[in-house]
C-alpha cells in the first residue's frame, strides 16, 4: 500500500531524490526544502525546453491551464511489482543532490550518480544537481555536460529561481518521453503483467484470454501516461475504451483500475470546480464500479491478493468525501477499511492503513477514534524491536495523550500560555492538571489511560529517552497509584531510578513524580486526624493508607479506618492557617523541591516557595 493515497495521486509523476556523495544532514534538508515546493510545473512554463519532434499523441493538451505534477520521494523507494498496472507507481525521474564542498571529485560524483540510477530502470530522466561548486569545479563541470547540473554559490532566492528553471527542463524532458512511449505503444503494442497473472507457462486457454485482454490493458496504460502528461481529456478517452474492453473480457482488476483513472481525469479536468453533482458522480463510480470490481478480482486471485487495492480505493473515496456533511459515509468507509486490515498479510501495509485511517478520523474531528488507530500504529512499531521503531511509536503515542486526557504538563502549560497569554504560571497549570487527575480516578477511562502511559513508558525506554520515560512514569504515579499493583509500583520505581541515573544533574521534568507528600494531624485539631493519622510510635505510620509497594504518595487516601465521625474543616478567607507537610523521598536518587501548593475544591491556594534538596530516604516536616 502507498501512504497518503488520494484520487489525484494517479496524475503525479514519482521522482526519487537521492543524496550523492557526502551531504551534511542540515545541508541536505535545506536543499530538499527548496526543491519540495516545486511539485507543480505549469505547461505554459516549459515551452522554451519543449520540442515537438513528431505530432504529439496528446491532441487535447491544455497548454494554457494544464500542469505536470510531481511526487518527490526522499531517498527513493524499491520498484513496485504493480508498476505496469498503475504507471504513477513507477519512478519516472531521478534527481541527485550533491554538495560540492563535501564532494570535491566530480568524476566520483558522476559515477556514484550513474550507479544509483541503475536501481531505477523505469526512470526516463536523470539529473544530478551539484550545489556550491568552487571555480575549478565550475570549469571542470562545464566540460563534462551530460546529466550534471551545477548551481553556483548564491543567495537562497537565486538558488530557488535556478531550481525552478531546472524543474521546468525536467518537466519538458518527461513530457517528450511520454509522447515517445505512447506513440510506440499505439503502433507496436506492449505486454503488461501484474502479480495476478500466471508466471508459469500459460495454458492455451490463458493465452487466448491474455490476447483478448492485451488491448484493453494497453489503452488503460496509455490513459495513465496521458494523465501524467497533464492531458485529462486525452486520458479520459483512452480510459473509456479500456473500461469497455475490460468489461467485455471480464478483466475485473483492470476494469477497476481504468475506472479509477477516469475519475482522476475528471477531477483534474474540473480542478477547482467541485460541486455536489461532481461529488455524487465520484461517489457512484467508486462505490459501484471501482471497489466492487476490486472485490470481484479477489475471487479469481490464486497467488496474490489484490485486497490492498480495494482498501486504497476505499481510503481515496473517504479522503475525497472527508467533510462533516459526509461524516456518516466516511465513518462507514473507514470501518470497512479497518475490517479489511485483518486480512492483510504485510505488517507494513497494515501500518500504512492504520496511519491513513487515524489521519482521516482526525480530519473529521473524531479525536478518540483517531487516537485508537494511532495506538494500533504504535503497536505495530513496537513489534519491530529496534530503536528507530520505538522512537516512532513514542511520537505516535504522544499525539494520542490529549484525546485520552493524559498529556504531559508541558503540553498543557503550552496550551495554557497560548490561550491565556504569558500571565498563567507553572503553578496554575499544575493545579489544573491536579484537579483533572483527581476526577479521573473513578472514571471508566482509568484503565485505558494507564495502558497508554505504560505504552509510552515502554517505547521511551526502548528509544533510550530517559526524560520521556520519567514523564510517563511520573504521570502514572501521580494519577493512577491506587490502581497500580505492588509489582507495577516496583517497575515504576526502577524506571524512575534508571531515568534519573541517565539524566544530567539539574534536569527538570514538567511532570513531577516526587516528593511524596502527607498532611500532618494537629494535636489541637482532632478533625484533621482523618486526613492522615500520624502515629509517632510507628516507623511505618503510613502503612494501611496506601497500596503496599515502594511508594508512599497517597494525598487522596481515606487513611486508616477510624470510628471518629468526620467533621468539616473550615478555613476562613483572610485568616492565617498553618499546615504541616511532611516530604519524604523513598527513592535511591536526589530530588529537589521548589514549591508546594494546596489544591482544594473551592479554589487553589498560591504556591508556597520552598527550596530543599531531598536525599535518598530523607524526610522533612515543613510549616506552610
Amino acid at each position: 500500500m502507498e501512504p497518503d493515497v488520494s484520487i489525484e495521486r494517479s496524475s503525479m509523476i514519482q521522482v526519487a531524490l537521492l543524496p550523492i556523495g557526502t551531504v551534511p544532514p542540515n545541508v541536505l534538508r535545506d536543499y530538499y526544502s527548496m526543491l519540495l515546493p516545486l511539485h507543480t510545473i505549469p505547461l505554459s512554463a516549459i515551452s522554451s525546453f519543449y520540442a515537438e519532434h513528431q505530432k504529439s499523441p496528446f491532441a487535447h493538451q491544455p497548454w494554457d491551464s494544464g500542469s505536470l505534477r510531481f511526487k518527490f520521494v526522499l531517498g527513493g523507494e524499491p520498484a513496485s511489482p504493480w508498476e505496469d498496472f498503475q504507471s504513477h507507481r513507477k519512478t519516472l525521474a531521478v534527481i541527485g543532490i550533491c554538495h560540492c564542498p563535501s564532494s570535491p571529485d566530480l568524476d566520483s560524483v558522476i559515477n556514484q550518480f550513474s550507479n544509483a540510477c541503475k536501481s531505477y530502470p523505469s526512470s526516463l530522466v536523470d539529473r544530478c544537481f551539484a550545489f556550491c561548486p568552487d571555480d575549478s569545479q565550475l570549469e571542470e563541470g562545464s566540460k563534462k555536460g551530460g546529466n550534471l547540473r551545477l548551481f553556483p554559490p548564491a543567495d537562497r532566492q537565486t538558488q530557488e529561481f535556478h531550481l525552478n528553471t531546472m524543474m521546468q527542463e525536467i518537466a519538458a524532458s518527461l513530457l517528450m518521453e511520454f509522447e515517445k512511449w505512447v506513440l510506440q505503444a499505439e503502433s507496436s503494442g506492449t505486454i503488461l503483467k501484474t502479480p495476478l497473472d500466471s508466471q508459469a507457462s500459460l495454458s492455451s486457454e490463458e493465452v487466448i484470454k491474455a490476447k483478448k485482454r492485451r488491448l484493453g490493458r494497453a489503452q488503460k496504460t496509455i490513459g495513465d501516461y496521458c494523465l501524467l502528461a497533464g492531458s485529462p481529456v486525452d486520458a479520459n478517452a483512452h480510459y473509456s475504451t479500456a473500461v469497455e474492453l475490460a468489461r467485455l473480457t471480464g478483466d475485473y482488476f483492470w476494469y477497476a483500475g481504468a475506472m479509477e483513472g477516469s475519475v482522476c481525469a475528471l477531477l483534474i479536468d474540473r480542478m477547482g470546480q467541485r460541486d455536489s453533482v461532481l461529488e455524487e458522480e465520484v461517489r457512484y463510480r467508486y462505490n459501484n464500479v471501482v471497489i466492487l470490481n476490486y472485490k470481484k478480482s479477489q475471487d479469481n486471485a490464486q497467488r496474490v491478493s489484490p485486497l490492498s487495492f480495494e482498501l486504497e480505493a476505499t481510503l481515496k473515496l473517504a479522503r475525497f468525501l472527508c467533510r462533516r456533511e459526509w461524516a456518516k459515509e466516511v465513518v462507514e468507509l473507514l470501518t470497512n477499511a479497518a475490517e479489511g486490515a485483518k486480512a492483510l498479510i504485510d505488517a507494513n501495509d497494515r501500518l500504512i492503513l492504520y496511519v491513513e485511517i487515524a489521519r482521516l478520523y482526525g480530519s473529521l474531528g473524531y479525536q478518540r477514534k483517531a487516537a485508537f488507530f494511532s495506538r494500533q500504529v504504535a503497536q505495530l512499531y513496537l513489534q519491530q524491536e529496534n530503536k528507530l521503531a520505538a522512537i516512532s511509536a513514542m511520537q505516535v503515542l504522544v499525539m494520542t495523550t490529549k484525546a485520552y486526557h493524559v498529556q504531559s504538563r508541558a503540553s498543557i502549560f503550552g496550551n495554557s500560555r497560548h490561550n491565556k497569554g504569558i500571565g498563567s504560571t507553572n503553578a496554575d497549570s499544575g493545579k489544573t492538571f491536579h484537579q483533572s487527575a483527581v476526577s479521573l480516578f473513578e472514571s471508566q477511562w482509568s484503565t485505558i489511560q494507564m495502558v497508554v502511559l505504560r505504552e509510552i513508558l515502554l517505547s521511551a525506554v526502548r528509544a533510550g529517552d530517559p526524560l520521556s520515560a520519567w514523564s510517563a512514569a511520573a504521570r502514572l504515579l501521580r494519577s493512577y497509584y491506587p490502581l497500580i499493583t505492588p509489582l507495577g509500583q516496583n517497575g515504576l520505581s526502577n524506571a524512575l531510578s534508571n531515568s534519573a541515573e541517565r539524566l544530567p544533574p539539574g534536569t527538570r521534568c514538567a511532570d513531577p513524580a516526587l516528593p511524596f507528600i502527607r498532611l500532618h494531624s494537629f494535636p489541637f485539631q482532632p478533625t484533621q486526624m482523618d486526613i492522615v493519622k500520624r502515629n509517632p510510635a510507628r516507623e511505618d505510620w503510613w502503612a494501611g493508607s496506601a497500596p503496599s509497594g515502594p511508594f508512599i504518595y497517597t494525598p487522596f487516601s481515606k487513611g486508616e479506618p477510624t470510628n471518629i465521625k468526620k467533621q468539616e474543616l473550615i478555613w476562613i478567607v483572610g485568616e492565617p492557617v498553618q499546615v504541616l507537610v511532611e516530604l519524604a523521598n523513598p527513592c535511591g536518587f536526589d530530588l529537589r523541591v521548589d514549591s508546594i501548593y494546596l489544591s482544594v475544591h473551592s479554589g487553589n491556594v498560591d504556591a508556597f516557595p520552598w527550596g530543599q534538596l531531598l536525599f535518598p530516604g530523607a524526610l522533612f516536616i515543613v510549616s506552610v
